[in-house]
Parts: structure tokens; sequence; C-alpha cells
């Protein structure tokens, strides 16, 4: 199934956002195809079932924002799944050794989603978990 990519690079740098900015359009695609993936899952794909194009602006700015924020951790972090930690420990004291991981995805991010782009998506009510009667009446 082929996913519909809702953010473009011009939107990624009117919104401000810069690491990206730069890398080819395949890889810039490729980081927007990761980003989004995740994003949808944590809205429980919400514009699956509502129309990107005529939603609530406010709303919709926030879901790319937080794709643009999502994009951003990929790039800084590597990565780009829950389980992409590689080795997740908080800490390892040896001797007089101590060892931490420069990123410990466990306290970044929230069901896989950085923390900054899970707040913009509750801030416009895209976390929501309630029941969806518009797809149960459009059937």
């Amino acid at each position: 199934m082929a996913q519909e990519q809702r953010l473009k690079k011009s939107d990624y740098i009117e919104f401000g956002y810069i690491s990206a900015k730069d890398k080819g359009d395949d890889d810039f695609n490729s980081l927007v195809r990761q980003a989004q993936r995740q994003i949808d899952a944590v809205t429980n794909y919400f514009y699956d079932d509502h129309d990107f194009e005529t939603d609530w602006a406010k709303r919709v700015d926030a879901y790319k924002a937080a794709i643009c924020e999502q994009i951003d951790f990929i790039i800084e972090t590597g990565i780009t799944a829950s389980y992409d930690g590689g080795d997740n420990f908080k800490s390892v004291s040896i001797g007089r050794l101590s060892l931490s991981p420069s990123v410990n995805p466990v306290s970044t991010t929230i069901n896989g989603v950085c923390k900054e782009a899970y707040r913009l998506l509750g801030r416009y009510g895209l976390l929501y978990r309630g029941v969806n009667d518009y797809a149960a009446k459009n059937k």
C-alpha cells in the first residue's frame, strides 16, 4: 500500500526547520516516509479517515510540524523506529570505566515518536483515542 506523502520540502523549510533542507529529493522523501509512518501510527491514521486538504488548517499544520520534528529527530539520533535504539542501556560501570549512550530512546520518545512531535499532535486532538463515528458511518 503506497503511503500518500503529506509533507513537501517547501513546507519543511517554511516551518523553519533546517536539518534536512540540504538533502537531495530522494533522501528527503525517504525521511518524510519514515517520519510520517511513525506520526500516522500514533494518530491512529487520522488522515486515512479525514480529508487532509479540507481539514482545520491549524491541525494540518500541527501534523506537518510533527513530521518535521520527527525528521529532525531521525537525523539527530539515527533512530527510525521504537526498537531502533541499538544497545538500549541507561549506563554501565565496570571498575573505573563508565559508559552511557548519547541518546536513550526510552527517555526521548513517547510511543516511538519524539516528545516535541507528540506534544504538537496532542495540542490539536490528533492523539484522541475515542470511537471514530466518521469511519463507522462511511463503511
